[in-house]
């Protein structure tokens, strides 16, 4: 009987295990949101002179700023552009309701196989596109 009792501790996994299992999956999320983010940074800061005329760098945002939901700030000659880096769209979707309102912030979500070329183009004209924006006659 005590091989029976044995094997069914084993069969069902006890209320800890499952929270081992929720950390494991947390680390790996954050650990993927980390090189998504350094992929981001690697792409940009490799421009190699490709970089529009506007760009004059970009910097990692400050712990206060990644607590607004910025992960990045790109300087431009048009001001700071913030933004923040997700791997999947679901991600980006829960960051849309969740993030402040009155806070313009780019949403690029960078998926695994997207090479630097693709990262940077695409997050180019995604600022490019904020830039237009902000340049735009208000409407009072």
């Amino acid at each position: 009987m005590a091989r029976k009792n044995h094997w069914r501790a084993h069969k069902i996994p006890a209320p800890r295990m499952k929270k081992n299992i929720l950390k494991l999956l947390k680390r790996t999320e954050r650990s993927r949101g980390f090189w998504t983010e350094e992929r981001f940074l690697r792409a940009i800061e490799n421009a190699n002179g490709n970089a529009p005329c506007w760009f004059k760098g970009v910097s990692k945002s400050t712990k206060e700023e990644d607590g607004k939901g910025i992960d990045f700030i790109v300087h431009t000659v048009f001001g700071n552009i913030f933004i923040q880096i997700k791997s999947s769209e679901i991600g980006a979707i829960i960051f849309k309701k969740r993030k402040n309102k009155n806070l313009r912030i780019i949403i690029l979500v960078i998926k695994i196989d997207y090479d630097e070329e693709k990262i940077r183009d695409m997050s180019f004209s995604a600022i490019q596109d904020e830039i237009d924006f902000l340049k735009r006659p208000s409407e009072s």
